[in-house]
């Protein structure tokens, strides 16, 4: 059975509900509602055969009706009810202005910016979008590996998350807990993918490297490997639900700082992009990055404010090559220009 096939099939029971039959008599109002809702099954169904929406949950699968649960005063799969729906593929547009705006952003990274939008521009070449494979960021601490997965997304326009798992001991957050556990409730990536109503947001992991090696319900180390690879994601099954979620879209960004400290079997399934640490002559358009952020924070124009030739000589003379220290220098810099302005 073709692609097209199978995805006529599962609107077969819908059309055969919005049919009237010839006896029936249908009033305007009626009539009217009846096109809308086979004009909106029509769009979906080509939204779904240009694959700009996805079903991820599995087919066949009803969630409980919350007024029949018992001992349950909130609606314990609120979060998720959402994934009966299909869900939006996020296509990005303007995508070369988009990596062009990373890459000044982060002059350093330009490597990693053209693994994160090789998806984007296989899309660019073929008119579909493809797989994404995982990326994993390795480079020293402060090199900018989170801010650079956070400011590409951002301008890219995919929903971003972010998880620190280098002390995380607790796998059932990925996995779902089963419904029998006092707190139990779905996968986080699960919710997430309900709550932004689309099925190709990014997950960010950082310090993978750093993730404890056991625990009471095995390693999460262990754990993100069935979300790493392309066909054992399609099935992923969490526990609460008690079926099957496909998160092949997800796009899955990790950073580390040891690369040697990854496993083997992650490391496999990763494209590894080496982030190197920002050098002096970074230091001007790193900063100006820096300043329109903090502004934009605030709700200033960054017309009002530049860094002068004496200004960003003092930051590159001070610069350790660490972006966290760069950016404190550069937020006292920059209250030291507003206290100016306030005099003025």
């Amino acid at each position: 059975m073709s692609d097209e096939d199978k995805i006529n099939s599962l609107f077969e029971g819908l059309i055969l509900e919005s049919e009237v039959s010839e006896d029936t008599q249908e009033s305007e109002i009626e009539k009217n509602f009846r096109l809308l809702k086979e004009r909106k099954q029509e769009e979906l169904r080509q939204d779904i055969l240009a694959g700009k929406k996805v079903y991820v949950l599995e087919r066949g699968y009803y969630f409980p009706d919350f007024k029949k649960l018992r001992n349950h005063s909130v609606d314990p799969y609120l979060s998720v009810r959402k994934l009966s729906d299909p869900l939006e593929i996020h296509q990005p547009e303007f995508v070369r202005e988009a990596i062009e705006y990373v890459k000044e952003s982060l002059p350093h990274a330009h490597k990693a910016v053209d693994a994160l939008a090789s998806s984007d521009l296989m899309r660019l070449e073929f008119g579909r979008s493809t797989s994404f494979r995982p990326v994993l960021l390795v480079g020293p601490p402060g090199c900018g590996k989170s801010t650079l997965v956070r400011i590409f997304h951002q301008a890219f326009g995919y929903p971003s998350m972010s998880m620190n798992v280098g002390a995380m001991g607790d796998t059932l957050s990925f996995t779902g807990a089963h419904p029998t556990f006092g707190d139990a409730k779905p996968s986080v990536i699960a919710e997430f993918l309900a709550k932004t109503g689309t099925a190709n947001p990014c997950v960010i992991l950082d310090e993978v490297d750093k993730s404890p090696e056991g625990g009471k319900f095995g390693a999460v180390k262990n754990a993100l490997l069935q979300f790493l690879e392309p066909m054992e994601s399609k099935k992923f099954r969490d526990i609460f639900l008690n079926a099957e979620i496909n998160l092949s879209h997800v796009r899955w960004v990790m950073t580390a700082n040891d690369l040697d400290s990854v496993p083997a079997p992650l490391k496999s399934r990763s494209h590894i992009v080496h982030v190197e640490s920002p050098k002096r002559e970074h230091v001007p358009q790193l900063a100006k990055g820096m300043l329109r952020n903090f502004l934009e924070e605030v709700g200033l124009d960054i017309r009002w404010f530049r860094l002068d030739g004496i200004e960003e000589k003092i930051l590159c003379e001070n610069f350790r090559g660490d972006l966290r220290h760069l950016k404190n220098m550069v937020s006292i810099v920059l209250k030291e220009k507003m206290k100016s302005i306030h005099v003025c």
